[in-house]
């Protein structure tokens, strides 16, 4: 992180406070407005003294003032080196602020009114000045002596600092003859006793004899030459008084000849303004005002010629002010600020009439320019520095800011929206932020504002210190996967890799503990992550990654993960900022989104997101929008901070910092600029650029700082947008330099420096070189290995500059340049950097059709490249566009191509729900491929979109049809005999196999059987779905038999798992359906594919529920859900998720834990679009808050996804017999509760027809119901015993007999207490 700045630097030099308690010490001005409003009949409101506080006269202080500084250096310090410091500077700015502030306040009241003005008269022929009556309030304190016996007055000794680029001269021999004697020379020694420090000021006020010898409201331009009078003194040390100063005014005719000595090309020396004078002086002042710039109508040397001819006088007078001006040279000798001097010239010539002075400027005028200098040292009290000026042009980072730290104008509002959205993030709420704007309105600005503040070091109360992570999105980059997301938190990990090893060993640590191997899917998207992780991770390749259910998936949680370990490890909050969203991509939106959802789950992750955009680019269906909405249904706020043009004055403000020039001197300038820009900030800056080009705004030799030409920019006629003169200025571009920055426009925003190098060696044309001129003209920025355009509007303009044909070719052009080297070097990235060039091309800009298959070739490994970053959507859109480069006759010409193109295209389409897509891909598949094989994919695909639909029925026909055709056959009505049959048939395979023979069985190689193993997985989940639990031991059957005869898969644990769940829940055998689920666990381990670990996690818990103790056992359905996550397998992690809420009420949890993870669940499902899970999780939820006294609205907008879809509630469970089982399961457990017989009456009865439609069984091999046995016996009895009926008792005998079984064949721990209750209600029941 970037140090704070030093208390003492530069930038706050006058910006410090004058006393520690200058709050509590009214200032002249304000002590006498609150008097005069509080005693109406007063004449003056005079500043009370301070307690503590020493007056002293003016001429005192800048004696005691001077000799206090020179103590600091051991009485080493020159004079001028002592005026010029920031200390006296300060103090002094204070003292005049003070002395106009008091007069302001006379002014506005007026309360004098003297009848003549012979005192006035009487001061001035006396040579009497207001210093003569000024008071200057100090701290009272007394001298400190060091141990060198040097007077240490203030805040200590020490070397002390020049005010900022000020003009002081290392040597004094410049003084001039003809000034007064200094008080430094009569008053050298300090008083024997300081009773005041002379350093810590708190203000100077007039005394009332001088202010009632005088007019205050008929004389403002004779006030201000008063007061310039003794501001003339007061800033040049004594040195020259205000009554030698007003005689100088009359007999002094012209400079000193150590002015006129000065070279002409310093530029560490001031000159006095330029006005009147004869048409000569003018004109060499032109010429030194043009001198820098190399005008073609001014010869450089006519300046040297007329020196040489011996014309040295027009020359000397045009270096000195006229006769009958009072003089500023020598302040400017001194080394005072340029523009503090001018202000004192200024008044000091107000009463001349010339010109020389500023007649328009008022009392308030001046004290808002003085509070400018003490306020702003750094930008007001600064010489620009005329060579840089002249060479640089504008510049728009912060004066004496090393990080160069831009200006901030106009957006204190918004940024403190912004901040409290920061705070209210890190802290308790979930939320985001938006910064909405048109283009060029200072977005980014306000950004890098935020910035400084998060990261700047402030304890650990989180306002402060936070790590601050920024990405960009690009149109023309949408093809990269995450790309701007990834760039961010890579540009994290190649912090991490390069500094100390023990942070990137502990970060390496706590990755591996939290998310295992996935860590290293990582690494495909975060290339840098790999020097945290360790050597191993070094050479890793895209191809290990293993095969999940759905990779993008499985890479958004991981990627999830990696954020929150990044948040735990760091004790500063961490921000992600994203830029130009108006541009996201789908991935990175379901990223996101993922990324809020997740992190709302997690206590006190501080972890704040807020981004930037156009607003008039994103309407209601962009994905930002889909975005932002989504994440509001899920619990994250949005705060939208709108930012619109900047006002006048705020215009001003940019204008005055930007020249370092009052806002009062500014104010005519930044009008006209307001006037012609409409308020916008990147265009003023693209204007003033341009009126600096055409020298309408220049920096000026003679006066020191900027000028312009009023007139000129007036009549100058400017384009209606920003685009226009950004084009008028790339007009003058060298053409190499215009046709470098089209080049580079090509690849958005930003390219590597590494990329334009090849591309300069490949194309044979030059870039780095152009473009180098481009970073000295300020159109694009060079840093961190890249080539940035300063401006996205730059980009806009060079790339819009090109035809679209032209566009079309280049980009085909560059891709192909770029595509042979990454084949030949093996760059995944150049070589998805190149075929996304191509793309923008389109086939349009493709030559002829050996150059399509080429390019459709080359889309094809781009997008496997891009399925294994586990982006689909950067991947569909790469075989999408494969597609569309191949031509008429492709099936035949190019089968192979053809085939994997529109088989993965389907698969990606299927992943990112592109239906309409999709079933075009399938029916082109189903329509020209050659045989079964081919087809597989199609057909699966087929049998998930039916699936998804509610045509389970055809899906479950569609996998029997298609079993067959692999010589399978299932009967499609299974009888009790076949089932029986096929059971007694595994059982036989499976007797005498040992667990180690079976886990030593080879891998399974045959295509069609793991094509088989893959639809009896599909068949058994559809035929749960429908409870048909008769045919569902059936897929388990084949499983084990494939398994036994063709080599394990990573299928086969799950084949193993559901047989042992089916021996153990169906038939009683726990003891052997314990064995296989033990054993499935085992396979498992043993497969090096992790895909189906949740799975068969999950299906495994349901039998060790009734071995092991439930309370622990319980947890293994979150180890389910964790493992399922990392896999992608996100209906099996809300499975693991819901049954582990179930079960740990069920088993007892405590109740306020059970709600809270109910909640996040409920979240979870709506962000996946699980209505369904939604349906079932919703009663028990109900039941709940009811038993917690909590009301709760499960309304038909609780069932509302994350993309706003909304259901009614039973729509879904309804249609699904085994979900309505839960439903009624519910709702006779609530009556039950809640005593209400009625309603449990009702549901059991459903509950017992439902269950007599599905199986005659009652029990399910794929979920544990001993709970639903448990409360329907409870339920039984209690109507039974109410309405005499003995059918329900019976149900509830044949429930207390199973749990008898259970006690005496699984285990007692479990089921014991649920026994003697059974025992209790069959004796006596309900009284």
């Amino acid at each position: 992180m970037p140090p704070s700045p030093a208390p003492d630097s530069i930038g706050n030099a006058f910006s410090i406070d004058f006393c520690d308690d200058e709050d509590t010490k009214p200032s002249a001005a304000a002590s006498n407005l609150k008097k005069s409003e509080a005693h109406d009949d007063a004449v003056v409101p005079f500043p009370p003294v301070v307690a503590a506080s020493k007056p002293v006269a003016m001429k005192e202080w800048i004696t005691g003032a001077i000799n206090s500084l020179r103590g600091r250096k051991n009485g080493l310090a020159g004079n001028k080196e002592i005026i010029c410091s920031r200390e006296y500077v300060s103090c002094a700015l204070k003292i005049a602020h003070s002395l106009v502030d008091e007069l302001c306040a006379i002014e506005e009241h007026g309360v004098y009114d003297i009848s003549n003005d012979e005192g006035w008269r009487d001061m001035s022929s006396n040579n009497q000045s207001w210093s003569h009556f000024i008071s200057v309030n100090c701290e009272a304190k007394s001298i400190i002596e060091d141990n060198d016996g040097a007077l240490m007055n203030g805040s200590g000794g020490g070397d002390f600092e020049p005010i900022p680029y000020s003009n002081l001269t290392e040597t004094e021999d410049l003084q001039p003859s003809y000034w007064a004697s200094s008080f430094l020379d009569t008053d050298a020694s300090p008083p024997a006793e300081a009773e005041a420090d002379y350093l810590l000021v708190y203000g100077a006020s007039l005394e009332e004899s001088a202010i009632k010898k005088r007019y205050l409201s008929d004389d403002r331009m004779t006030e201000m030459y008063s007061l310039g009078l003794v501001f003339f003194e007061l800033f040049s040390g004594g040195q020259i008084s205000a009554v030698e100063l007003r005689r100088l005014h009359h007999t002094v005719s012209r400079l000193p000849a150590a002015a006129e000595q000065l070279s002409l090309h310093s530029t560490s020396h001031s000159y006095p303004y330029r006005s009147g004078g004869t048409s000569e002086e003018n004109s060499l002042n032109d010429m030194l005002d043009t001198e820098f710039f190399g005008s073609d109508d001014v010869d450089r040397n006519r300046i040297r010629k007329l020196q040489s001819e011996g014309h040295d006088a027009p020359l000397q007078k045009a270096l000195r002010t006229p006769t009958d001006s009072i003089p500023v040279e020598p302040l400017k000798l001194l080394g005072l600020p340029t523009a503090l001097c001018d202000l004192i010239g200024s008044m000091v010539n107000s009463t001349n009439g010339d010109g020389s002075g500023d007649e328009t400027m008022s009392m308030l005028d001046l004290r808002d320019d003085l509070k400018f200098m003490i306020d702003c040292p750094d930008i007001y009290l600064r010489d620009i520095d005329i060579v840089q000026a002249v060479n640089s042009g504008l510049k728009w980072e912060s004066n004496g800011n090393e990080r160069g730290r831009f200006h901030f104008f106009g957006r204190e509002d918004e940024l403190e929206t912004l901040k409290k959205s920061y705070h209210r993030s890190i802290s308790s709420d979930c939320e985001v932020a938006m910064i909405c704007g048109q283009s060029g309105m200072g977005k980014s600005t306000l950004s890098r504002e935020f910035a400084e503040y998060a990261t700047a070091l402030s304890g650990n109360d989180g306002k402060g210190g936070a790590i601050f992570l920024s990405g960009r999105f690009d149109r023309l980059k949408q093809s990269q996967p995450f790309h701007a997301i990834s760039s961010a938190f890579d540009k994290y990990c190649a912090w991490l890799s390069v500094g100390t090893r023990s942070k990137a060993e502990k970060m390496s640590s706590a990755l591996r503990n939290s998310i295992g191997e996935g860590v290293s899917n990582l690494v495909t998207i975060m290339p840098n992550l790999a020097g945290v992780l360790g050597t191993e991770f070094a050479n890793f390749s895209n191809e290990s990654v293993d095969r999940a259910v759905d990779a993008q998936k499985r890479m958004m949680y991981l990627f999830c993960q990696f954020v929150e370990v990044i948040s735990r490890s760091h004790k500063q909050p961490l921000i992600l900022f994203l830029d130009d969203c108006q541009w996201i991509d789908s991935a990175s939106v379901a990223l996101l989104i993922q990324l809020m959802v997740s992190g709302s789950f997690i206590e006190n992750r501080r972890f704040f997101f807020f981004g930037c955009y156009r607003d008039d680019e994103v309407n209601e269906e962009h994905p930002l929008n889909s975005m932002l909405t989504s994440m509001g249904i899920l619990g994250t706020n949005t705060t939208r901070i709108f930012l619109n043009s900047m006002s006048r004055d705020t215009v001003n403000k940019m204008v005055s910092t930007t020249l370092s020039q009052l806002p009062r001197l500014t104010r005519p300038l930044a009008n006209i600029l307001h006037h012609k820009t409409k308020g916008s900030p990147f265009f003023i800056k693209q204007l003033m650029i341009e009126l600096f080009k055409q020298r309408l705004l220049y920096p000026s030799l003679t006066h020191r700082r900027w000028v312009w030409d009023m007139e000129k920019i007036l009549d100058m006629k400017i384009p209606e947008s920003v685009a226009a003169i950004i084009q008028k200025s790339f007009d003058r571009l060298p053409p190499e330099v215009l046709s470098a920055l089209c080049v580079l426009s090509c690849f958005g925003a930003s390219a590597d420096i590494s990329l334009i190098k090849t591309l300069e060696v490949e194309i044979h044309t030059p870039l780095s070189d152009p473009l180098d001129v481009a970073v000295a003209e300020s159109i694009v920025d060079k840093r961190n290995g890249m080539y940035y355009f300063s401006h996205d509007k730059l980009q806009e303009a060079a790339y819009t500059s090109l035809s679209s044909e032209v566009r079309c070719l280049q980009h085909v052009r560059f891709g192909l340049s770029l595509g042979f080297v990454a084949a030949r070097e093996n760059n995944d990235k150049l070589l998805i950097t190149a075929v996304a060039q191509i793309n923008h091309g389109g086939p349009q800009a493709v030559i002829d059709k050996e150059q399509g298959v080429a390019v459709a070739s080359l889309n094809l490994t781009a997008g496997k490249k891009a399925m294994a970053m586990s982006d689909f959507f950067s991947a569909y859109s790469f075989f999408d566009h494969g597609i569309s480069y191949l031509r008429k006759g492709h099936w035949t010409e190019q089968y192979d191509l053809s085939l994997e193109l529109f088989n993965l295209a389907a698969t990606c389409a299927l992943v990112n729900a592109e239906y309409t897509c999709l079933k075009i891909f399938t029916e082109q598949i189903m329509r020209f491929a050659k045989c079964s094989e081919d087809k597989y994919q199609a057909i699966t695909i087929s049998i998930t979109l039916l699936a998804w639909s509610g045509n389970i029925p055809d899906a479950i026909s569609v996998i029997f049809d298609t079993l067959s055709s692999l010589g399978e056959e299932i009967p499609v009505t299974l009888t009790s005999y076949a089932s029986q049959h096929l059971f007694d048939l595994t059982k036989s395979i499976l007797d005498g196999v040992t667990d180690d023979a079976l886990l030593g069985y080879p891998k399974m190689e045959d295509p069609s059987k793991i094509m088989t193993m893959q639809l009896l997985v599909r068949l058994s989940e559809l035929l749960n779905f429908v409870g048909d639990n008769a045919s569902l031991p059936v897929c388990s059957f084949k499983m084990i038999q494939i398994s036994f005869m063709h080599g394990m898969s990573p299928l086969s644990p799950i084949g193993f798992v559901q047989y042992g769940n089916y021996l153990a829940l169906c038939r009683g055998d726990f003891e052997d359906g314990y064995r296989y689920v033990k054993f499935a666990l085992a396979l498992m381990k043993s497969m090096s594919s992790r895909a189906h670990d949740g799975e068969i996690i999950w299906y495994s818990t349901h039998t060790r529920l009734y071995f092991e103790p439930m309370q622990s056992a319980v947890e293994l359905y979150l180890d389910g859900h964790m493992a399922a996550l990392k896999s992608g397998a996100t209906r099996y992690a809300l499975f693991g998720l819901y049954f582990h809420i179930n079960f740990s009420f069920w088993s007892g949890k405590k109740l306020d834990v059970v709600v809270n993870s109910m909640k996040q669940a409920i979240k979870q499902t709506k962000y996946h679009r699980n209505l369904m899970m939604l349906e079932l999780m919703l009663p028990l939820f109900r039941v709940c808050t009811r038993m917690m006294d909590q009301s709760v609205d499960l309304e038909h907008s609780d069932l509302t996804n994350v993309f706003g879809e909304a259901h009614k509630q039973g729509n879904i469970a309804r249609k699904l017999p085994s979900h309505l089982l839960t439903t009624y399961f519910n709702c006779y457990y609530e009556g039950l509760i809640f005593r209400d017989l009625v309603r449990a009456k009702d549901y059991a009865e459903k509950y017992l027809t439902i269950q007599r439609e599905l199986s005659s069984s009652t029990n399910s091999m794929m979920y544990p119901t001993c709970y639903r046995t448990f409360y329907f016996g409870l339920v039984s009895f209690w109507i039974g015993r109410v309405e005499g009926d003995n059918n329900w008792v019976a149900y509830g005998v044949m429930a207390k007999d199973t749990f008898e079984t259970f006690v005496g064949s699984v285990s007692q721990w479990n089921f014991q207490n649920s026994e003697l209750i059974y025992s209790c209600f069959h004796v006596n029941f309900f009284v």
